[in-house]
């Protein structure tokens, strides 16, 4: 028997400050760091590059 437990959490702007809303805020839109990962293909010497998100 599986039991799903979901955790969820509710925020209200008009009772969180400014600074605390904005952080949170920031925290959930703005995009996570990107790597650039190329690589070469010794035979045909085509070239791939690639962003992989971390």
């Amino acid at each position: 028997m599986w039991i799903l437990i979901t955790l969820r959490i509710d925020f209200d702007p008009a009772e969180m400050s400014r600074n605390a809303f904005y952080k949170l805020l920031a925290a959930v839109v703005v995009p996570r760091p990107i790597a650039w990962v190329s690589t070469i293909d010794p035979d045909s010497g085509s070239a791939n590059f690639a962003p992989a998100k971390f």
